[in-house]
């Protein structure tokens, strides 16, 4: 099972949706996918879509999940990271009004950089098709960063 998850911010973010949906219909996901779409307004027959999960139901469906494909919101990316998932983040990108500013950017290509995951901000097929190879690097430093990183986000909003 392939578990998609996008947040819950008010504005959706129904870019990294449509993709995903593109992927199954292609042919390049062929596993179950579950998807929480929090407020994106979206729907589909190609997958089942939630919208919101309990703190439980998330983690729980990243353990259960081969791979999660989520935005780069920091507790989705390290939570998937810490589960030892292969993960693609895909940030919301200022220039398309999907975020105050690119801090999501910055995330996900130092984390990619890292090896930790895949960047499929540009292009979620690109990095699909990367991610039968990908070995990501486990999980080596304090949890603390996400309590970090959602004060700075707080503070920048």
């Amino acid at each position: 099972m392939i578990f998609v998850t996008v947040g819950t911010q008010p504005n959706g973010f129904l870019r990294c949706i449509r993709q995903v949906e593109e992927l199954v219909e292609k042919g390049y996901i062929k596993e179950e996918v579950i998807a929480q779409i929090g407020h994106t307004p979206f729907t589909t027959q190609k997958f089942k879509c939630i919208p919101f999960l309990s703190e439980n139901q998330f983690k729980e469906f990243i353990s259960q999940a081969s791979a999660v494909i989520t935005h780069a919101g920091s507790g989705a990316i390290f939570n998937a990271i810490k589960a030892g998932k292969k993960t693609i983040a895909v940030a919301r990108l200022h220039e398309l009004n999907e975020m105050a500013d690119d801090h999501q950017t910055e995330l996900v290509k130092k984390l990619a950089a890292g090896n930790y995951i895949l960047d499929g901000t540009s292009s979620l097929q690109e990095a699909w098709e990367k991610l039968e190879q990908f070995e990501p690097k486990p999980a080596d430093f304090e949890c603390n960063i996400i309590s970090i990183l959602d004060e700075y986000i707080q503070s920048v909003l």
